[in-house]
């Protein structure tokens, strides 16, 4: 498998935003949209607009070596991120209360529920195998190759978060290494909910 930047003018842009989706549809429907397509196509001018932490610069795909895709990684470096850069794109992109939203609302369920990301830390915000290809080792080596992502970007650590019964892919996560660094437990819309945070050390000796 080949890791690659997402490329807008090669890659499957639907796709792409759909597969993403599908990795936190929970998330998506309250700060996206309710409606499966409106939220995909909104994800998706976030994808192509760039300058937020789910721009295309952040995007990396897992291809075979005819250009299928078989994984995505969305990823960054904690310092990558601009606050009132993504502010900017929030309202040059969404409509009025998407920008309230994402602009007021995420970054304290972010605090709430996320990791506290530091400059140096590489964050994997989104993981997902394309269907047809899971259970074939290919989140492994999507995880593996972030940490080669990593230490090209000269970061200390890969940091994820993970629900507290999202079992199978907590398992995956220690299976290629990655500790549990923290626990947060928080009541969302009502219901009870928590997350581990989870690092993997890289070796700067």
């Amino acid at each position: 498998m080949n890791l690659v930047k997402l490329d807008l003018n090669k890659h499957d842009v639907d796709l792409v935003s759909e597969l993403i989706y599908e990795t936190d549809i929970s998330l998506f429907t309250t700060f996206l949209d309710k409606n499966r397509a409106d939220a995909i196509e909104k994800l998706r001018s976030l994808i192509v607009a760039g300058k937020n932490s789910y721009g295309h610069e952040h995007i990396y795909i897992g291809e075979d070596d005819n250009g299928k895709v078989m994984g995505i990684l969305v990823t960054f470096r904690g310092d990558e991120i601009k606050y009132f850069e993504e502010i900017k794109i929030f309202k040059q992109e969404m409509e009025f209360l998407n920008f309230i939203k994402l602009s007021l609302v995420k970054p304290i369920y972010d605090q709430i529920t996320a990791s506290s990301i530091e400059k140096d830390d590489l964050y994997i915000g989104n993981l997902v195998v394309a269907k047809g290809l899971r259970g074939q080792g290919i989140g492994s080596e999507l995880l593996k190759n972030s940490f080669q992502l990593a230490n090209d970007k000269n970061c200390k650590r890969v940091l994820l978060d993970v629900t507290f019964e999202n079992y199978n892919a907590k398992r995956l996560y220690e299976r290629t290494g990655f500790i549990v660094c923290c626990e947060k437990q928080f009541k969302w819309m009502g219901k009870s909910e928590g997350t581990y945070g989870m690092e993997y050390l890289l070796d700067k000796e």
